[in-house]
């Protein structure tokens, strides 16, 4: 029992930490789509006149960035739903839509919910048909899920963050060694962030050394 009692904790923490990731991405979505622009908006109406449209920059700059890793986020997940529906259909399943349907929905989660995609869909499978089906499922998820960390989402993510594939990358792999799961969730959106605040840093600081000149 004693021996039993760890891996089962360490099991119940994924678990729990999937569970709040993925209501962190609902709660982003939510946020981002209906509450973001007004919340912006509010804020900026707080700041003086003279530096407000710096700060209206770095603000819209940073609005897409978090919308564009949602999107991004969102439409990976719908890829991986839409193909391992159709796997799941070609080994024979009845479950295939609400399998897929499932895969989609964990696939939001970063790091854990592709493997736990994984394990319930194979078990799902070998209890439904046989093992050599099984093998074919989980064949296709160790794959797949190669693809979607290594070309995927630095692709979808470089479109819709504006981060180059090599950047998506380093920031998941940095977000995800501080802070785990939840830290490669927040990574991209992160990164994107930081490099609206630096381009503006950057473009402000040129202005700066351009006016004496100028002058």
């Amino acid at each position: 029992m004693l021996g039993l009692g760890e891996p089962v904790l360490d099991v119940v923490r994924s678990v729990v930490t999937a569970v709040v990731g993925a209501i962190t991405i609902i709660f982003l979505t939510f946020f981002m789509l209906l509450e973001g622009p007004r919340t912006i908006r509010g804020v900026l109406g707080m700041i003086p006149a003279h530096t407000r449209p710096r700060y209206e920059r770095v603000g819209r700059d940073i609005y897409q960035a978090i919308s564009g890793y949602v999107t991004g986020n969102l439409l990976i997940s719908l890829i991986a739903g839409v193909l391992a529906t159709v796997v799941l259909f070609a080994v024979g399943s009845e479950f295939a839509v609400a399998l897929g349907l499932l895969v989609a929905i964990l696939d939001l989660i970063p790091l854990a919910g592709a493997t736990l995609a994984a394990i319930i869909a194979s078990t799902v499978i070998l209890i439904e048909t046989n093992w050599a089906r099984c093998l074919i499922v989980i064949a296709f998820f160790i794959a797949y899920q190669q693809f979607e960390n290594h070309v995927l989402q630095p692709l979808v993510y470089g479109r819709t963050v504006q981060l180059s594939p090599l950047a998506v990358l380093c920031a998941v792999l940095v977000g995800a060694q501080l802070a785990g799961i939840l830290g490669a969730l927040l990574a991209i959106p992160v990164a994107g962030s930081l490099l609206a605040i630096g381009r503006e840093i950057f473009q402000y600081r040129n202005d700066s050394v351009a006016g004496p000149t100028g002058t």
